[in-house]
């Protein structure tokens, strides 16, 4: 035998919890009519009285207080059912794809991907570790982590780390040929240029007296900030570079920077996706990747995360 409907149970449930069926009306949006009626059609379909009325009161029968243990029980079960099934749509599974520069990626992404796979075992991850510039649509990127000025507002943004760039050499190549005191003397040191960028052809530097553009020299250019980063160390020249890649260079004394009151422009660290809301996939690695950069404190550079995210 087939039961009832869904719907005539849980009037009834409403009735019996609120003990009347003009509240159990006003919690279903309904008329208290329309309730009666439900409860009459529940009675007829199972065949068993389950609350006597008067025109002043109602009380359950012992048929109709057994049936609402069970009823409300298992309304409650169901309940459970569909909060579970909305955590479980909320929980990171499938493949992520994330793309990020191959400086930062190595030095401050892959360290804690180990340990973001081990805390969401469901979860796949497609890692695309490039200087160059990724189309996320088109590549299906789910997010990405960029550093510097953004230019496509088509992009759900939001900032993680402050970050400028910086200028550093190695304690090695100063030595031989001098730790530059001035904008200026620039001109004479030998130069590690960037060709990831337009940027990277033209420093524009600020400091205490402005703007200044400086257009860098050297025999050692790269399109790639880790070649960029590593010439740098090996005495190759000065390199212009961002903070967040240099920083673990210049703690472990293998990078110097050199006129501190002279960097780049504010920028920062985005976290870029498509299209808003962000997923629960990449939320999760995200959250994971900050909450790990705070504990290392990474070079003092994390920023309070924003509440309402992307």
């Amino acid at each position: 035998m087939e039961g009832p409907p869904l719907h005539l149970v849980q009037a009834f449930v409403a009735v019996v919890r609120h003990h009347s069926f003009a509240k159990a009306a006003l919690d279903l949006n309904m008329t208290p009519s329309s309730v009666s009626r439900l409860i009459k059609t529940l009675e007829r379909q199972i065949g068993v009285l389950l609350i006597n009325r008067t025109t002043r009161a109602m009380s359950l029968t012992d048929a109709g207080q057994r049936y609402f243990s069970d009823c409300a029980a298992a309304l409650q079960q169901l309940h459970h059912a569909h909060q579970r099934a909305r955590n479980e749509q909320d929980l990171p599974t499938g493949t992520l794809k994330l793309s990020v520069s191959v400086s930062f990626g190595r030095a401050h992404v892959v360290p804690h991907l180990s340990a973001f796979m081990a805390a969401y075992p469901q979860l796949q991850l497609d890692l695309l570790m490039t200087d160059r510039y990724v189309d996320l649509v088109a590549e299906g990127v789910a997010v990405a982590i960029r550093i510097g000025n953004l230019q496509d507002s088509t992009l759900i943004a939001r900032k993680l780390l402050r970050n400028r760039r910086i200028l550093v050499a190695s304690p090695a190549y100063l030595a031989i040929h001098g730790d530059p005191t001035e904008v200026d003397e620039l001109k004479r040191h030998e130069c590690v240029v960037s060709t990831a960028n337009h940027d990277g052809e033209v420093w524009r530097l600020f400091g205490p007296t402005g703007e200044r553009s400086f257009r860098p020299h050297g025999r050692m250019r790269a399109d790639n900030g880790d070649a960029v980063h590593q010439l740098a160390i090996d005495g190759q020249g000065i390199a212009f570079h961002s903070e967040v890649t240099m920083a673990p260079s210049i703690r472990a004394g293998k990078l110097v920077q050199i006129l501190p009151r002279w960097t780049g422009r504010e920028t920062g660290v985005y976290c870029i996706c498509p299209s808003r809301p962000m997923g629960p996939s990449a939320k999760a690695l995200i959250d994971f990747l900050t909450g790990r950069w705070k504990d290392a404190a990474v070079s003092g550079m994390v920023d309070q995360l924003a509440e309402d995210g992307v």
